[in-house]
């Protein structure tokens, strides 16, 4: 039964919009987040995309995101995946929607904020557990999934060990 608050007060979460993003060999684009490696963070890395702003839509979330973090204006296409992620203090609950973020080609240049992003590198997808999180790994792998399968949506969700 829901009270009165569940919808004029509801809870606090956090909602990404990340790109899954690749060059022709299928390597994935993933970018070195400052913040966490300043933090110690040992896997620092993630897909490009970052946090919607409040009454932001998801698609204009993606676009800023991305262009914020590679200097690229990249459109958002399929949605690929949906990752519930339950709090994990002192991390709020959050919601990522990976959507498909095409090709890029290698040689193409990026603009990487040095306040936020310190590196990118496109990374085969059989190497992605050295670079990212359990959690992240399981998103990203869901997605290339997803994108391989007829790009069907994938729902996901918890922090994997």
């Amino acid at each position: 039964m829901h009270s009165d608050d569940d919808f004029t007060n509801p809870p606090g979460r956090r909602v990404g919009a990340l790109a899954l993003i690749t060059n022709p060999d299928g390597d994935i684009l993933l970018v070195e987040k400052r913040y966490r490696k300043d933090q110690g963070d040992l896997l620092p890395w993630g897909l490009p995309g970052g946090c919607a702003q409040a009454d932001e839509d998801l698609h204009d979330a993606f676009r800023r995101e991305v262009l914020e973090e590679t200097g690229r204006r990249v459109e958002p296409g399929d949605l690929l995946t949906v990752h519930h992620m339950p709090a994990n203090p002192p991390s709020r609950e959050g919601i990522n929607f990976v959507f498909d973020g095409g090709f890029l080609h290698p040689a193409t240049p990026l603009h990487l904020p040095g306040d936020e992003l310190s590196d990118y590198r496109y990374v085969p997808y059989e190497d992605l557990g050295d670079f990212l999180p359990p959690y992240q790994l399981l998103r990203v792998r869901t997605a290339v999934r997803a994108s391989l399968d007829g790009h069907r949506t994938a729902y996901i969700t918890g922090h994997p060990a």
